[in-house]
C-alpha cells in the first residue's frame, strides 16, 4: 500500500442530491468525504454499523436524532454512534462539511448509489436494495 494524495477539485459521488467528494483513497478504515448539495438536501432516517461525524465547515446541518431536530453551525463537531437512527439536512446551499466515518461499508454504499440511483426523485424501491446490500437500514415513516 502507497501513501495516497487526493488532489483538489477531485470528482464526487451523487448521492441522492448531495455529492460527497473522497478525500481518502478506501483502504477499508476510516473514511472522509467533503459533503454538499442544495439546501434541504439530505438523507431519509438510517442506521448503519459504522459510526459517523460531520464536521461543519461552513453554513449550518440540521440533524435529526430521537424524533427532534437540532442544528449544527460552522466548527461544530457532530458525532453519530454505530446503529444509531439519524438524519440531517443542509441549512442552506453554502452548507459544507466533513463526512468521516469509521470502518464499513460507508464508501462502497456511496459509489453504489452514485452508479446505481441517477434520477430524482429516486426510485426508493431501488435505494433500499443498494442501503440493504451495504449494511443500512432505511427507516421509512409509519
Amino acid at each position: 500500500m502507497t501513501i495516497a494524495i487526493t488532489p483538489a477539485g477531485a470528482g464526487g459521488l451523487s448521492v441522492l442530491g448531495e455529492t460527497l467528494r473522497p478525500l481518502t483513497p478506501g483502504y477499508g478504515g476510516i473514511e472522509i468525504f467533503e459533503t454538499s448539495g442544495p439546501a434541504q438536501a439530505g438523507p431519509p432516517p438510517h442506521r448503519h454499523p459504522w459510526e459517523e461525524i460531520y464536521f461543519v465547515l461552513e453554513g449550518t446541518l440540521e440533524l435529526f436524532d430521537d424524533g427532534s431536530w437540532s442544528t449544527a453551525s460552522a466548527g461544530a463537531t457532530v458525532t453519530v454512534p454505530p446503529n444509531q437512527v439519524h438524519s440531517y439536512r443542509l441549512g442552506s446551499a453554502e452548507t459544507r462539511f466533513l463526512t468521516i466515518t469509521g470502518p464499513g461499508a460507508a464508501r462502497q454504499f456511496f459509489e453504489e448509489m452514485d452508479a446505481e440511483i441517477t434520477t430524482l426523485p429516486p426510485d426508493i424501491g431501488r435505494v433500499l436494495k443498494v442501503a440493504g446490500r451495504n449494511g443500512l437500514d432505511v427507516v421509512l415513516p409509519g
